[in-house]
């Protein structure tokens, strides 16, 4: 999302993206500085780049520079410009600064994005994030993004329907709603413009905060088929202790009932769908906190969650807390959580067998891209995704159709909304079959 805006940026300012690192004068590589292991990424990328391309100007931008601009100013020769994600509006000043040998590091006071028009670049055709806040202003124990990003601004509601207005009106089907989190923004008063918008799409909310769901959204999504009943929670912990610590004022029974308020609500719809996440070996967590996030992953059953070791960060209240759990502690309590969820999920997605799904093609390949012709009766494969599956994180559907029948064939397009038929599951993804263009 921020790289395409700096994309835009840029192009407004005249510059002209590259088709290969070889053309570019100016490299700019975005960052994340979240946790620890996004941190060697971001590095490894830059360090990447300078060995590859040791005559390349190249300007640091995002989360990381944005955090340790002081320190890389001094310690990091191979950035030739920094630049932080504060105002992404200045991002052609960092650029011609870097260009003219300058060596800038700019990190400006957190503001309010503006809206601007963008090409979703890094997304699937027909797909598109759009950012409805920035920062947050929780206070999560454990997380950075408030030292990184600043507190919680809103954008205006008109300003995210232009957004979107102008995403859908350039043949972008699905929109994917983002922010540190959804809740805090006036969440139903969006949904209200959304569902005044003409037209087919799909609408996913993703990352609210559980202490502060809206209920209000709810009737919203009941009555309007094209609001997907996606929920992204992050409960992060099932032990009432732990949540404490991590400074979130609901339990592990509030967040069960809050699922079960959700699905009642729904009810004679379509089932939601949830995605949550969790935070292991946070300070602390004994064995006894750790079965309890497994009994509330079974009380909860999700669709999909993720799981993640605890980064300490500094400036983070919880870097200061007694009682740091080993790694290998936490990486096998992430392992245990992995296993239960690859239970749910299976017996989740065992449901949608037989049924017929629209799919949002994202890549197509031919026989020949796959060897040959499938021995279970031939033809072609595309992936794409259902209703229920959020673009990177999730499953996919693995769509076979016969690549000879013309009408598949030109059916077929990244981008494009088909109909198949779920036939079955292997592991996170569900094996389909084509049926015809979507209705």
């Amino acid at each position: 999302m921020d790289g395409e805006i700096l994309i835009a940026r840029l192009e407004a300012a005249g510059y002209i993206r590259a088709d290969s690192p070889e053309e570019a004068a100016l490299m700019v590589i975005n960052t994340c500085g979240f946790i620890e292991e996004a941190k060697k990424e971001s590095l490894g990328a830059l360090l990447e780049a300078r060995a590859a391309y040791p005559d390349a100007k190249i300007l640091l931008a995002g989360c990381l520079a944005q955090r340790y601009a002081a320190d890389f100013s001094v310690s990091l020769p191979e950035a030739d410009g920094i630049f932080g994600n504060g105002d992404l509006s200045l991002v052609d000043q960092a650029a011609a600064a870097t260009l003219a040998g300058k060596r800038p590091v700019l990190t400006p006071v957190p503001v309010e994005e503006l809206s601007v028009e963008r090409e979703p670049v890094f997304s699937f055709p027909g797909s598109a994030y759009v950012k409805i806040s920035e920062g947050c202003s929780n206070r999560c124990a454990f997380c950075a993004i408030p030292l990184i990003r600043g507190p919680l601004r809103n954008r205006p509601i008109p300003a995210i329907l232009e957004e979107i207005r102008g995403l859908l009106g350039r043949g972008v089907f699905e929109i994917n709603l983002v922010g540190q989190d959804l809740g805090a923004s006036d969440l139903p008063a969006l949904l209200d413009g959304i569902s005044a918008l003409p037209g087919d799409f799909w609408l996913r909310l993703l990352y609210t905060h559980p202490d502060h769901f809206p209920l209000g959204i709810l009737p919203r999504i009941r009555s309007d088929h094209r609001l997907l009943p996606y929920f992204d929670l992050p409960f992060q912990s099932g032990s009432d202790p732990i949540l404490h610590a991590m400074n979130r004022l609901g339990t592990a029974g509030d967040n069960v009932r809050l699922v079960e308020q959700i699905r009642c609500a729904l009810a004679g719809g379509r089932p939601p769908a949830f995605r949550t996440t969790f935070l292991c070996g946070f300070p602390g967590e004994t064995d006894g906190d750790a079965e309890a996030t497994v009994g509330f992953l079974r009380a909860i059953r999700p669709h999909w969650s993720g799981c993640f070791t605890y980064s300490r960060e500094e400036g983070t209240p919880a870097a200061k807390i007694r009682g740091q759990v080993p790694k290998k502690t936490a990486q096998n309590r992430v392992r245990r959580l992995g296993e239960v969820q690859g239970q749910i999920t299976g017996d989740v997605l065992a449901g949608y067998i037989g049924c017929r799904e629209t799919v949002l093609v994202e890549e197509v390949f031919s026989a020949a891209d796959v060897g040959g012709a499938d021995s279970s009766g031939g033809g072609s494969y595309a992936i794409g995704r259902a209703w229920f599956q959020a673009p990177e994180v999730d499953g996919a559907v693995i769509l076979r159709y016969d690549e000879d029948d013309k009408a598949s064939r030109e059916a077929m397009v990244s981008g494009a909304r088909v109909s198949a038929r779920i036939t079955g599951v292997s592991g996170v993804d569900l094996p389909a079959v084509y049926i015809g263009a979507a209705g």
